[in-house]
């Protein structure tokens, strides 16, 4: 169905990496921020009269998401939902489901009306095996004297990983069929989550380089991704407007926003998120550790007490213009005392002093040089052991099942570690693998879910708590 707009042209707002309920550093208040961004996205969205939103993966933080985090999406797209904004979202890496849940908080959500999630899908009439779940979102446009009808048409790939380079031609070949046996639309947009090379120092899982990307030149308008927290574009086709609060600290000093396009022109507007100061200070030469906080006090007071307020050609930031900033601070250099004299509760005390902050981490470096800005510090033991683990499988005869056979893995370890009867966790292994070898994910993936659309009743403005 074709909505009718007046001398209104193209129209969109395209953002990832939201990362609902992410209880970062174990603070409630972290845990609203994320929502508060979210929220003031879906409100600019609104505002500007938008189309439609994007979500390039990653709208949630974990595959199993708790009540008040479900609670918090389905407030902020109910709001969308009742002004008419359709949202269309794919499935990042934190989004996909447990092999086991067989659907994904997405699905949970799509089955409500509140979004539409894209996924890898084949289409018979088309002749095409991942492209066939692909939208159509027509617009009517009148002025005085005649109407016109836009086409965009909106293709999505969910997180491949390690595939993500290799299926690249297939996609572009399959949207070129779709787009003979269809009609070729007047805009194409194709939603995608992966990092491309030399946007962070570290390489990652399923990185691109911009000539791998290529072969979608000649059939897709717009590439929106998400993955990569930073913002970057590439030659007028490619964005990925990073997330919109900070998932690492390495990240305290970029843009936080999203794109809004108009007309096939594509503005970056940033999100004011919770301040943050990071400092590296130099230890060599400081003779005693009065001499050092002293140090310490003079870096902290050179900091103004408040860099709150408006986001410059942006929106309104959902945290409040003198919230309490996160601090990280790391001394580095030659420590002329023992380091179990230096007492980070006074380091903290002096912090609080002047910048009143919601949390302080104090690192002291074996190093001659302050933390790298790109550093992943923050990054928790499970997301590591997942990525080691991830590595291993890919080079098995089970790489297909990457992401069941990780998660038995994981769940396998944490069985043994908690004591668990050998003959048990044998069993479950045996009854994971006999899935993974005799399943279908995709299908599986299609079940239908056990209720039908609406959901609870709401009443008032969104609660983002």
């Amino acid at each position: 169905m074709c909505h009718v707009r007046k001398d209104v042209g193209m129209n969109f707002v395209h953002a990832s990496d939201f990362h609902l309920g992410y209880v970062q550093y174990n603070l409630k208040e972290r845990f609203k921020d994320f929502a508060y961004a979210f929220d003031q996205v879906a409100d600019y969205t609104i505002h500007s009269d938008a189309e439609f939103l994007l979500i390039a993966g990653d709208l949630f933080h974990k595959r199993n998401i708790n009540a008040p985090t479900y609670m918090q999406a389905f407030n902020i797209l109910s709001k969308l939902k009742d002004q008419g904004i359709p949202v269309y979202v794919i499935e990042g890496n934190h989004d996909l489901a447990y092999h086991r849940d067989v659907n994904s908080w997405l699905q949970i959500l799509g089955a409500q009306g509140l979004l539409r999630l894209i996924r890898i899908k084949g289409r018979e009439d088309c002749g095409v095996k991942l492209m066939g779940d692909f939208v159509d979102h027509c617009e009517t446009r009148s002025t005085h004297s005649t109407q016109s009808t836009h086409t965009t048409r909106i293709f999505g790939v969910r997180y491949l990983g390690s595939q993500t380079r290799s299926t690249i031609p297939e996609i572009a070949e399959e949207i070129a069929a779709i787009n003979d046996r269809c009609g070729t639309p007047d805009y194409t947009i194709l939603m995608m989550h992966f990092g491309m090379e030399g946007v962070i120092s570290t390489s990652d899982i399923g990185e691109l380089s911009y000539n791998s990307l290529l072969p979608l030149r000649d059939v897709v308008d717009y590439l929106a991704l998400g993955h990569y927290h930073i913002q970057y574009e590439r030659d007028g086709w490619i964005f990925n407007g990073g997330s919109c609060e900070m998932i690492s600290i390495s990240e305290h000093n970029k843009p936080k926003g999203f794109y809004h396009v108009v007309d096939g022109k594509a503005t970056f507007r940033s999100v004011k998120s919770r301040p943050v100061e990071r400092f590296g200070i130099d230890v060599s030469g400081i003779l005693s550790l009065q001499d050092l906080y002293s140090s310490i006090r003079s870096v902290v007071e050179g900091v103004p007490a408040s860099r709150g307020g408006r986001a410059e050609d942006g929106v309104d930031s959902g945290v409040d213009s003198g919230a309490e900033p996160l601090v990280d601070i790391s001394l580095h250099g030659d420590l002329l005392f023992p380091r179990t004299d230096v007492s980070v509760e006074k380091i903290r005390g002096i912090v609080s002093e002047h910048l009143n902050p919601l949390w302080v981490n104090v690192k002291i470096l074996n190093t001659m040089e302050p933390a790298s800005v790109d550093d992943r510090s923050d990054v928790s033991r499970p997301e590591i052991e997942r990525s080691v683990i991830e590595e291993m499988v890919r080079g098995t005869q089970h790489r297909t099942h990457l992401n069941d056979v990780v998660d038995t893995v994981i769940e396998a370890k944490q069985l043994a570690v908690t004591g668990t009867d050998p003959q048990i966790i044998l069993e479950r292994l045996q009854g994971s693998f006999d899935v993974v070898s005799g399943g279908n994910r995709e299908q599986a993936g299609q079940t239908d879910l056990p209720f039908g659309r609406g959901g609870a009743d709401r009443t008032g403005d969104a609660d983002v708590d």
